[in-house]
């Protein structure tokens, strides 16, 4: 009697629940300390319950990745198409950090809704900047690039200060100043904190490419 008055009053089961949770576990342990089974128990429920609704777990890698994209905000009201796809894609580069799993799924799924609105959206504000069909064709391709390359990066890349300033001191005795001037002072740079994210800085680079080349042709 007491297991039935529990099981009535548990919150029912649903694949948004599912994902959710799903989400807050690879947050914290990446893909590959999430299993079915771990996710049912911290549910509270048996792992056969999840599949009533989740087929198995690339479906609900599949779904995962949809909900990240699902956060991505919309450009602000009134911008210009190419600004609106600027400000697009410095949101999606932030929701892909905050969920480091998920740019490598972004690459491993076919699109969901919401990231096939994603791109839907992106693919008319490139062509109704003025760009010709062939050129945001290929805009499209360069910023998506862009956004999954330069989050791997920084994802392989992640270290305790410590250890990225012990590294890099490292590299930097057994390279000469004689022969290689520009490198170490480039190393310099990133050890005094005078360089940054360059992310946007390499969008607006592509933005304004694609606008020079058509006015080129």
């Amino acid at each position: 009697m007491e297991t039935t008055a529990l099981t009535s009053r548990r919150e029912p089961l649903t694949a948004a629940r599912i994902v959710d949770q799903a989400m807050r576990i690879a947050d914290q342990r990446g893909v590959s300390g999430l299993s079915m089974r771990s996710l049912a128990r911290s549910l509270g429920f048996e792992v056969m319950a999840l599949y009533n609704h989740i087929a198995n777990k690339q479906s609900l890698l599949a779904l995962m990745t949809d909900a990240v994209a699902s956060t991505i905000s919309s450009a602000p009201s009134g911008a210009s198409p190419l600004a609106a796809v600027r400000a697009i894609t410095i949101s999606t580069h932030a929701a892909l950090l905050q969920h480091p799993w998920a740019t490598e799924q972004w690459q491993q799924h076919l699109p969901g809704p919401a990231r096939t609105e994603l791109m839907e959206t992106l693919l008319r504000l490139l062509n109704e900047s003025g760009l010709t069909p062939e050129t945001a064709h290929h805009g499209f391709h360069a910023v998506t690039n862009h956004v999954i390359g330069y989050t791997l990066q920084e994802k392989s890349t992640v270290l305790v200060d410590e250890d990225a300033t012990a590294n890099a001191k490292i590299y930097l005795a057994g390279v000469s100043t004689e022969t290689h001037p520009y490198m170490v002072a480039h190393v310099n740079q990133h050890l005094s904190g005078e360089t940054a994210s360059s992310f946007e800085l390499v969008l607006d680079l592509i933005l304004d490419g694609l606008e020079r080349l058509d006015k080129r042709d």
